[in-house]
């Protein structure tokens, strides 16, 4: 009885105790805090028939790096033709893409016939994780090269490592990071290449135009990525609403590739037009053709990659 009585008490003891810990489990919005490169290599779709690259089965050609899923194929993506025959394995870039119901796979130009053989990354997974953590937030994504990445990559059939990343594409919103050197090498994209660099995600200053006329009331919040501007307008006419420039060169080393603007205010605008210019530094600059509201508040959301 009394070791009976012993063992519940203990039972009820390490419930209590084990309580907390479950109420403190944290929740994040992202899969991982960085990612490796060779996650996204991980995928590979045998031959259906010979020489066709469009398979039955539309679920084949999708894949997961890290919880994050993704559509394998892509038109930036080399892709690896793992051949039988080792002689006639090769590294074709897609033309085209496909994403039905009921097929997937891509459209490509091998230099060999292939009869029996599997599709697989190109890139070792770089490109891959590239296009899958596009665009993903106010902060850059981080994709990791390590040993394994940097072996594989030189086993690639017709190519090297080296020249995988020098050709990879991408934007500001993925940084990727070396750590086989000491210290680690960072490489930034510089509008048309990954070249190493650093990367300082501050803000860019915002500036109301013509176009919002005397403004007040105004407030700009945000990173290098995305933010938002609100103001109240004076006596507005047509012309630019605001620019934002990006004064650090660790920033958008070009005009930021992609921007996109949104009202988010009550109140909302005629038709705004974005344009990207590039000095020693990015300029967005938004205008609308007809005029804003006079003493009105705006309030946009602005985003770049």
């Amino acid at each position: 009885m009394r070791k009976a009585l012993f063992s519940i008490v203990a039972l009820i003891l390490a419930a209590i105790c084990a309580a907390p810990v479950s109420a403190q489990t944290a929740v994040t919005p992202f899969t991982a805090p960085w990612y490796y490169a060779t996650s996204f290599q991980l995928w590979s779709i045998n031959q259906q028939s010979p020489n066709t690259y469009i398979f039955q089965g539309r679920s084949l050609c999708n894949s997961q790096g890290q919880n994050l899923n993704f559509f394998v194929f892509n038109t930036n993506a080399p892709v690896l033709i793992a051949d039988s025959n080792s002689s006639n394995s090769e590294v074709v870039t897609p033309s085209a893409i496909v994403n039905t119901a009921g097929s997937c796979g891509a459209t490509v130009a091998p230099s060999h016939n292939h009869y029996t053989f599997q599709m697989k990354s190109g890139t070792a997974g770089l490109q891959e994780g590239i296009n899958a953590l596009d665009g993903q937030g106010a902060w850059p994504a981080l994709l990791l090269l390590d040993k394994n990445w940097w072996t594989i990559a030189n086993q690639i059939p017709g190519t090297t490592a080296a020249t995988i990343l020098g050709a990879a594409k991408g934007d500001a919103s993925v940084m990727v990071e070396d750590i086989t050197t000491l210290g680690p090498t960072y490489y930034v994209w510089n509008g048309s290449a990954y070249a190493s660099g650093t990367w300082v995600n501050t803000a860019p200053t915002a500036a109301t135009g013509a176009a919002a006329g005397t403004a007040t009331s105004k407030v700009a919040t945000g990173t290098a990525l995305s933010g938002t501007y609100s103001f109240t307008t004076g006596t507005a006419t047509t012309g630019t609403v605001f620019t934002e420039t990006w004064a650090n060169s660790g920033q958008f080393q070009a005009a930021p590739g992609s921007c996109t603007v949104t009202s988010t205010g009550a109140t909302a605008p005629p038709t705004l037009t974005v344009t990207n210019t590039y000095s020693s530094h990015g300029i967005m600059t938004v205008s609308v053709a007809s005029a804003l509201a006079s003493t009105t508040p705006y309030s946009f959301s602005w985003n770049c990659k």
